[in-house]
């Protein structure tokens, strides 16, 4: 997702189009609707007010593009045009697209080449963010004609080293892009589905040029996203079936962040014990974007249905449930979920046990449908520790724990670190979670100490 193009006026840029009009379907929804990966996207978008960018500059530096490299030798599958999207949340961003075309240095994504040198462009039109749709998200989809010219394909880099433009290309793709499909999880999706568009300058500089001219903006359009799986009906098979389900409840207290209390319970489908023993105030003062997280954790975590503990990519990971204790509780709750979700945040809290327990919304992993959850959205923790937290009280069994590699125990360290510099600058309880508390995105396990809660960390 594209962070913005600056201030920009696109007045007299963008011309209306009526969505009864043949261009609102031919030319806009056509394009956008072809480029799903999803089946159920058919379902879920809706699309209303459009506006079709006349920029006659850019669209001559397009066609330029095109006849300097036809000139030069390129083939006619080089010169294949296509259409790429990019999501804005703030209408007058998107419509900055009508005056200045796609800016360099905007992007959050970095594993293609280095954003402040090319523009990162979705190929799906329903794979435009890292996070997954949610019930009731709408925003505005930036539409582009695209010539893609030759393309090198590259493996994903999650280093601070950030891949250069190569010379005699003009695009850089995913290597694992052939492995994407309709069952690949958003996030991975959107990494393995963007193109990294530049255009080096004609100079001794190896410089590239500001906006590259091989993406033209087309068409700006909003939309609306409705989750078709928001509020199953249940047959009355299933409904019997979910009641046999049985809950544990096996700690009871309340969160604290800031001066706002909420007493909440921790529920289980698993049994009446817990990875560790939580005090009874869970002090919140900490939280960290949704992308670093999925950066520092194993993708499996998200990807993978599981009760109970389980070892995912080198650590022992444990879902349950924060629900609320009382009906005054179930709104105030509801609210924070509500603020978690919009600010795609998650809140961390360090353990004595060495691990830690992540608060996050439930859209972000995966769930079996027979669980027995009712809710549709609930806050979900996960306990994750660098060792099994099960007591094996059969002596005679002796169970040798898997291996866990060194970039693994990265992971709580940095966690660790970033609890260290919170505790420097804690939450105003009178301030709401806001994205200054986020961690810059693009942070992996090998550049932890990037994010805003683990910055300047100190060399050895």
């Amino acid at each position: 997702m594209e962070s913005g193009n600056g201030g920009a006026s696109s007045k007299g840029l963008l011309v209306p189009v009526s969505e009864s009009s043949l261009v609102f379907q031919n030319n806009i929804l056509t394009p956008i609707k072809s480029a799903y990966l999803y089946e159920e996207s058919k379902q879920s978008f809706r699309y209303k007010s459009a506006a079709v960018v006349k920029n006659p500059a850019l669209e001559e530096k397009y066609y330029a593009f095109r006849a300097k490299r036809r000139e030069v030798g390129y083939s006619e599958e080089d010169l294949k045009e296509s259409y790429g999207f990019l999501l804005f949340d703030n209408v007058n961003k998107a419509n900055d697209l009508g005056e200045t075309g796609m800016l360099t240095g905007n992007s959050t994504c970095t594993t293609l080449g280095d954003p402040s040198k090319g523009v990162y462009i979705s190929m799906y039109s329903d794979c435009l963010d890292l996070n997954r749709w949610y019930h009731g998200k709408s925003g505005y989809i930036a539409i582009f004609r695209l010539t893609k010219g030759r393309v090198k394909n590259v493996s994903e880099n999650y280093t601070q080293n950030l891949t250069a433009p190569t010379a005699g290309f003009d695009c850089h793709v995913s290597e694992q892009l052939p492995s994407v499909s309709a069952k690949t999880s958003s996030f991975l999706a959107f990494e393995r589905t963007q193109y990294y568009m530049y255009e080096m300058l004609n100079d001794e500089s190896n410089g590239t040029a500001q906006s590259p001219s091989a993406a033209c903006p087309f068409a700006i359009v909003s939309f609306s996203y409705t989750d078709t799986k928001a509020t199953p009906v249940a047959s009355p098979e299933k409904r019997v079936e979910r009641k046999l389900v049985p809950h544990y409840l096996p700690w009871r207290g309340q969160l604290e962040l800031g001066a706002q209390l909420y007493d909440v319970g921790l529920r289980t489908t698993t049994g009446a014990l817990i990875p560790a023993e939580l005090p009874p105030v869970v002090k919140i003062d900490q939280a960290i974007s949704m992308s670093d997280l999925r950066q520092l954790l194993p993708k499996a975590v998200f990807e993978t249905c599981f009760s109970g503990e389980v070892f995912l990519g080198g650590l022992y990971c444990t879902l349950c449930e924060f629900v609320p204790c009382g009906a005054v509780e179930t709104q105030s709750l509801a609210l924070l979920l509500q603020e978690v979700k919009e600010k795609d945040l998650a809140l961390t809290f360090q353990l004595h046990d060495g691990g830690f327990l992540i608060l996050l919304h439930s859209s972000h992993f995966l769930t079996y449908d027979d669980t027995g959850s009712n809710e549709t959205d609930f806050l979900q923790g996960i306990f994750v520790f660098p060792v099994s937290q099960i007591i094996r009280r059969d002596t005679k069994l002796v169970q040798r724990k898997p291996a866990i590699s060194t970039d693994i125990l990265q992971v709580l360290p940095v966690l660790s670190y970033a609890e260290c510099e919170v505790e420097k600058t804690p939450i105003d309880p009178g301030e709401e979670l806001s994205s200054k508390r986020k961690a810059k995105n693009g942070s992996s396990i090998a550049r932890g100490n990037d994010c805003r809660y683990c910055r300047n960390k100190p060399d050895p």
